[in-house]
């Protein structure tokens, strides 16, 4: 690494770094107490006379769950499923027993584990875009090409620099939730294993590096102030639905399975109890890889003069219109489902329709300079013309 590029971005991006990584780790701790608190006031409640007091008064008939249990046993049990970090929604028969097998499709649920996943995709994804895109805007770029570096040493100082402690604090803070619940709660309602734990932890960290690494390249080739956000949130927002729509498209068109659609999520974004797929993690991280290697080619051949376009390398315009022809009528088709029957209208016109209209407007938005400087050089062909 060079050592004067290193310094100068350790001035401009160094107490951002550091406070955002502190904070994250805080907010997590945070989170863990607040989870443990709120494990021990259940716990109060159910040790409460009033709740003992309801708990007897409830009959046989309006709870066949309780039949044929003590006091003492119907207690034992609503601990049992309360306070277990993970529980599933049973199905009871008439006489108060387990419905055989209603369980295993059933998800795991938990109260105890509140891990805000949705907001730390939103800053893991904010960063990210922004790494790359801030120093587009405010001609940063400028000054660190005029330091004689070359463009992909830059590249990966930066993502050195600043990736590797906020993927890390990340990794760090997951691990200090994890470890603050289990530690918190006594080791007879933890019910699930330390290794599922590590898996889950990782699986979830896996997720959160793929959104900064799209995040990360849609900042690196957009340059609209506003449409390249737009583009980032978008595509961040609309992820999942495209991985649904992808799976119910193959069911779909080669009949795989009928009355059977996914919208479920697909990659893992917090601690669960459900089985975990190798194939969400190893699309993210190859997937993460990929970006990183695309962007470690195209950045060097960036220039300052394209600064304000949507795309700013040419190479990329026919690929990106080719994929938001394809991504935008699947989401917007298949991400809800698709049932089978004759009943059920054929999705092929709508797919052809969305399609076309997302062609024509990622054709203008690619284009834009293009279409005007042919308008423009039009509208001066006609003056010149009336002009003589």
């Amino acid at each position: 690494m060079n050592k004067q590029l290193m310094i100068i971005l350790k001035k401009r991006y160094g107490l951002a770094l550091i406070v955002i990584s502190l904070l994250i780790l805080v907010f997590y701790g945070y989170l863990g107490i607040n989870d443990v608190n709120r494990w021990k006031a259940m716990e109060s409640y159910y040790d409460s006379e009033q709740y003992i007091k309801d708990l007897n008064e409830i009959a046989d008939e309006e709870n066949p769950r309780y039949k044929g249990l003590s006091v003492d046993e119907r207690l034992a049990l609503d601990k049992k499923e309360g306070l277990s970090l993970f529980y599933q929604t049973n199905s009871y028969d008439e006489q108060g027993k387990i419905i055989s097998d209603s369980d295993k499709d059933q998800p795991y649920y938990s109260m105890y584990f509140n891990e805000n996943s949705l907001l730390l995709i939103a800053v893991v994804s904010t960063i990210g875009f922004f790494l790359f895109f801030a120093d587009l805007k405010t001609s940063f770029n400028e000054f660190l090409f005029s330091l004689g570096v070359s463009k992909r040493r830059i590249y990966y100082s930066k993502l050195v620099l600043i990736a590797l402690p906020i993927l890390l604090s990340i990794l760090l803070a997951k691990i200090l939730f994890v470890g603050i619940i289990t530690t918190g709660i006594p080791a007879e309602y933890v019910n699930i294993s330390m290794t599922d734990l590590a898996k889950n932890i990782l699986a979830s960290w896996t997720t959160c590096i793929l959104y900064f690494f799209v995040s990360v390249f849609i900042g690196l080739v957009t340059g609209n102030m506003l449409l390249g956000p737009l583009t980032a949130f978008g595509f961040c927002v609309s992820l999942e639905f495209f991985i649904t729509g992808i799976t119910n498209a193959w069911y779909y068109f080669t009949h795989a399975t009928t009355d059977v659609y996914i919208t479920g999520k697909f990659f893992v974004y917090t601690v669960t109890k459900d089985p975990i797929s190798t194939v969400p993690i190893m699309l993210a991280v190859v997937s993460s890889l990929l970006l990183f290697v695309l962007g470690a080619i195209l950045f060097p051949s960036l220039t300052l003069e394209k600064r304000g376009n949507y795309l700013l390398f040419d190479k990329l315009k026919i690929p990106v219109i080719v994929a938001m022809t394809i991504y935008v009528p699947i989401v917007l088709v298949f991400s809800q489902g698709v049932y089978y029957g004759e009943d059920q209208p054929s999705p092929i016109p709508a797919l052809l329709i969305y399609g076309i209209i997302t062609a024509m407007i990622g054709t203008y938005l690619v284009f834009r300079k293009e279409f005007q400087e042919w308008f423009n050089q039009k509208q001066q062909i006609k003056d010149s013309i009336r002009i003589e």
